[in-house]
């Protein structure tokens, strides 16, 4: 049988345990799919440059993906069919983010979203539009993966405390095994708020600390970019396609 075999930590959250765990996951080739959310605008691509993240990360994890022949997808955002003052996610977030999400977004006539060139979708790869966190909800990506034959996703993308988390928490709630590659999302400090900076922590503060360990011990399990390109080289014994 055609296997990755990709190294990963998850957290153990019992007496006797509070601490990482660190295993070798041999998992069958043709089960695996790489899901890339929201790596378009935003946080990605500002002012027409690749984020760091997106450029030195996500793309060579892609292009690892993309030689061994494993199945990628995409979710993007796009609120434009559900974006009204009646919707409550719009009235929240005209509050919390202090923007009126529904005006934004209902004003677009076109949308399409914006990929830096390392990362564009590839002809045959399907991109989902999402409306909400999730890219399982209301969507047709579990329909797809369950076509493929897919049952486990490496996951990479933005944000890990917004619609990165919720993607991959419905994702194990639809039974995929999760592994996500935790350094092809946001870096330490970057979406903390001013009072959970902490420069004395690895991740740079105590949101991208406590969403990392609500993934470990609930979610899925997490790698790095390095560890799977490495994997896709080496999978099955076998050079990569």
């Amino acid at each position: 049988m055609d296997e990755i075999v990709i190294p990963v930590r998850y957290y153990k959250d019992y007496q006797g345990g509070y601490e990482h765990g660190f295993e070798n996951l041999v998992l069958p080739f043709a089960e695996s799919a790489f899901l890339l959310v929201d790596v378009d605008g935003g946080y990605s691509v500002k002012d027409g440059t690749a984020h760091p993240t997106t450029e030195n990360y996500i793309a060579p994890a892609l292009t690892a993906a993309r030689s061994t022949g494993m199945k990628v997808a995409y979710v993007h955002n796009d609120l434009r069919l559900v974006a009204d003052q009646g919707n409550i996610a719009c009235e929240l977030w005209a509050k919390t983010k202090g923007a009126d999400i529904a005006e934004a977004w209902s004003s677009k006539e076109e949308y399409q979203p914006q990929y830096a060139p390392c990362v564009a979708p590839q002809e045959g790869e399907p991109n989902f539009p999402k409306w909400m966190w999730s890219g399982f909800r209301d969507t047709f990506l579990d329909t797809r993966l369950r076509g493929w034959g897919i049952r486990t996703l490496f996951v990479v993308g933005y944000s890990r405390r917004a619609c990165l988390h919720y993607t991959c928490a419905e994702a194990m709630g639809h039974n995929y095994r999760v592994i996500l590659l935790r350094d092809c999302s946001n870096p330490p400090g970057e979406i903390e708020m001013p009072d959970t900076l902490d420069e004395d922590l690895p991740e740079g503060g105590w949101v991208n600390r406590m969403m990392l360990r609500q993934f470990e011990h609930l979610i899925g399990y997490t790698t790095t970019s390095a560890e799977f390109v490495q994997a896709c080289k080496n999978r099955g014994g076998s050079s990569p396609q």
